[in-house]
């Protein structure tokens, strides 16, 4: 094969290893979480998910177990028994998680912990991305290697 050819088929494969993850990411049905979100009931902030075990919440009177997307004020308290825990979704797509034993005060906003530095498998850049930046960097590499070593191996003879 010659260098031509060769090149072309690196140059064909980087490109089908960009286009490819982007076709079926412009492919995908769009996820429930785009349609439209129910208008919250007015003077509530938050909607308590319960992520297993028993939770409780207050609305300024007795306890009262959490019922599925029930919505809270910033004067409510949340109740997180043992082997518990709950999540809490601002209107603006907060979440904060409570997954220890104690009663909480919903905030009128929410607080987060400091980010982790470098959190593990958290949404990074897919692994077909890297392999074609991969790809994409050994085609350059390689026009570089043959530019520094150009010894005219894709001319035809002179005598013809």
């Amino acid at each position: 094969m010659t260098r031509m050819v060769i090149r072309s088929m690196v140059l064909g494969i980087a490109v089908m290893g960009v286009a490819l993850p982007l076709h079926a990411q412009m492919m995908a049905p769009e996820s429930s979480a785009s349609t439209a979100a129910p208008e919250p009931e007015a003077g509530t902030i938050a909607e308590v998910r319960t992520d297993g075990g028993v939770i409780m919440i207050s609305n300024g009177g007795p306890f009262q177990t959490a019922v599925p997307g029930q919505r809270v004020s910033d004067k409510s308290r949340l109740m997180v028994s043992k082997e518990s825990a709950a999540t809490v979704v601002y209107d603006d797509g907060c979440r904060q998680k409570f997954d220890k034993p104690g009663v909480y005060p919903i905030s009128s906003t929410c607080a987060l912990p400091a980010p982790a530095v470098a959190a593990a498998g958290g949404g990074g850049v897919s692994k077909t991305l890297i392999v074609a930046g991969a790809v994409v960097a050994a085609y350059a590499g390689y026009e570089i290697y043959d530019r520094l070593n150009d010894d005219d191996d894709d001319q035809p003879p002179a005598s013809r």
